[in-house]
């Protein structure tokens, strides 16, 4: 479910977030829309990997505008390519704490987190292929995706699962 989905937002606070993922550049744009996990390592991924997405989202609107220079391709390539990196970083990082946790979330976590991977490949040979027209598409999807995902998938594994786990050693 992305940002936009989410039915049980209030409608001020969808357009008050949305506005904050359309104009963010840096982090500290976007942190207080983002849920901490209060797990260190994980909590620094999210933010590292939000800065990427937030810096590929200024190099799709630059060629949105017909910036259309080689250190913008070059620099757009370099930015997917850490994402790419970046995402298999995390999420392994993110499945060694589920395995620990021994979380019955673990599954479907997986799942989004390959759904994601996909649609990230996709979206570069997109970039690779010349199809710029296709890549501006993702302009907030990337960023919209992964705000979610934390918000809700990563707050219930990591923060709302800890608690469930706790109750049950009781």
């Amino acid at each position: 479910m992305l940002l936009t989905q989410q039915q049980n937002m209030d409608p001020k606070e969808l357009a008050w977030r949305r506005w904050v993922l359309q104009s963010g550049r840096l982090w500290a744009d976007v942190s207080g829309i983002i849920s901490k996990i209060n797990i260190q390592i994980i909590d620094d991924d999210h933010k590292r990997f939000t800065q990427y997405a937030l810096d590929l989202n200024l190099i799709i609107q630059a060629l949105s505008n017909r910036d259309v220079s080689f250190y913008n391709l070059h620099r757009g390539e370099e930015i997917f390519e850490n994402l790419i990196e970046y995402a298999e970083i995390h999420f392994g990082h993110e499945q060694q704490i589920m395995k620990e946790m021994e979380t019955p979330l673990m599954a479907m976590h997986m799942g989004q987190h390959a759904k994601f991977q996909e649609m990230i490949d996709n979206y570069y040979k997109d970039f690779k292929r010349g199809r710029l027209q296709m890549v501006s598409g993702l302009k907030l999807s990337i960023l919209d995706w992964w705000v979610n995902h934390i918000n809700v998938t990563d707050y219930k594994t990591f923060v709302l699962g800890k608690k469930d786990n706790k109750d049950q050693e009781k």
